[in-house]
């Protein structure tokens, strides 16, 4: 019987990926059609399905386009491919092209057709894999920028920061009037691995970290990893830590209790993007502004972008020219000004689509960032957000400095090799549980 548990044990965790991709965090899936005569879309997000779906039929009353709910992992798509069942086109948010390696075969080169030109270059640097092939393409990005209390600033008579300096002079001066300075909740993993990037974004976007993101993105092996680039990642991280005056009590704060935090005015600055910001604007007697992160090494200053959603064709689709062409009407609709609005969730979007202007006109106080183009691709790759929550935590807790983190932590292998994800531990308790059930009625 304790060999047939085993057995057991090991063929569920066989099929654990498969698990994983199917569980979807809750939301339904739904396989996909047989019928050959239609274009099929997978839309990592419900919202998408409530606010694309409709404009995407309007346009295109007569067409016959199922739209799906998926999930924001690459790994449901490698799951469907290995089941002869790859959607025309797929979409995920958290990704880098590391994630995607597993479908390269699968997916269709961007790179030989005319959309490529509609874009910005430096929308496009990291999209590039090992064959020099654009597989995916990010539709518009979404600015996620620090929100600053502009009338708590001006009540104590402190200057809304201009570079790193001036931030870290502005957290003290709130820290001695006994106000928080930067609400954070840094018990999410997208806050810790926002931390590290924002923390040292002069260091990923110096000549050093930009040739280690390309060779991240499109690393057929292992990612070579520069020890010199990351200690002071870490060490930059760290004092960005210390300088908002983060602490151990930090680790447990989650998104309600951050936000709530901001809202009362007991803290001085949060984060989001525009749509949360007009959002808090309503709820508070203040005024809000935006400040963008500021590089520890010069005096540049950064918008941290986030692609809203990142789309790639099936290869198939080359072998039928009308449903090619659908899948470019699709394509073509999500990066109109219209789509995009409705993709962003309303203004405040950076668009990448040369033809459209960027919709930031309500966002004030990143027109210099806007003009000269100081935008940082959030690097998001699946594997690095739980890495990147154990090195924050490290560092709050006083377990870990930057040198420890080279040396233990998993964040630095990580960034070079698959780490478990989120989605991949919540799926692992649920198989915990099935495994249970079965071990029970088995005895």
């Amino acid at each position: 019987m304790k060999k047939a548990k085993q057995c057991l044990i090991a063929l569920l965790s066989g099929v654990l990926l498969a698990i994983t991709v199917l569980s979807g965090c809750g939301q339904s899936q739904k396989a996909v059609s047989k019928n050959d005569d239609h274009l099929t879309v997978y839309l990592w997000e419900n919202r998408l399905m409530k606010n694309i779906v409709p404009y995407i039929h309007e346009q295109f009353p007569d067409q016959d386009i199922e739209f799906i709910t998926g999930n924001n992992d690459t790994d449901l798509y490698s799951y469907f491919e290995e089941h002869g069942e790859l959607p025309d086109i797929i979409t995920v948010r958290r990704f880098s092209g590391k994630d995607a390696q597993d479908l390269e075969p699968y997916l269709m080169d961007f790179a030989s057709y005319d959309v490529v030109s509609r874009y910005y270059s430096y929308a496009l640097q990291y999209y590039k894999n090992s064959k020099n092939e654009i597989q995916w393409l990010p539709i518009c990005g979404i600015p996620q920028t620090i929100i600053a209390n502009k009338t708590l600033f001006e009540q104590y008579g402190i200057k809304i920061p201009k570079n790193y300096k001036e931030y870290a002079q502005a957290c003290q001066q709130f820290y001695d009037n006994g106000i928080k300075p930067y609400s954070l909740d840094l018990a999410e993993d997208w806050s810790a691995h926002e931390v590290i990037q924002t923390g040292a974004i002069g260091e990923f976007m110096s000549l050093d970290g930009i040739e280690w993101r390309s060779s991240a993105e499109s690393a057929s092996g292992d990612i070579a990893f520069d020890d010199a680039l990351w200690k002071r990642i870490f060490s930059e991280t760290n004092t960005f830590l210390k300088d908002s005056h983060f602490t151990s009590d930090d680790i447990s704060v989650d998104i309600n209790t951050a936000t709530q935090m901001f809202l009362e005015g007991k803290a001085a600055m949060f984060h989001g993007y525009p749509a949360l910001m007009q959002e808090f604007q309503e709820q508070m007697d203040a005024e809000l502004t935006r400040i963008p992160f500021f590089s520890q090494i010069s005096d540049e200053a950064f918008i941290n972008m986030t692609p809203s959603l990142n789309i790639a064709f099936n290869k198939e689709l080359e072998k039928d020219q009308e449903k090619l062409d659908l899948a470019f009407d699709v394509l073509e609709c999500m990066i109109s000004k219209e789509g995009q609005t409705l993709i962003a969730d309303g203004k405040g979007v950076i668009s990448l689509n040369v033809d459209v202007p960027n919709m930031m006109e309500d966002v004030p106080g990143l027109e210099d960032e806007i003009n000269n183009n100081s935008v940082y691709i959030r690097y998001s790759a699946q594997k690095s957000f739980d890495a990147s929550l154990e090195a924050v935590h490290g560092l709050l807790s006083g377990e870990m400095d930057e040198t420890q983190l080279m040396k233990e932590s998993g964040i630095a292998r990580t960034f070079n090799q698959l780490f478990f994800s989120i989605s991949s531990l919540l799926t692992f308790f649920h198989f915990l549980l099935y495994l249970s059930k079965v071990i029970t009625k088995d005895n």
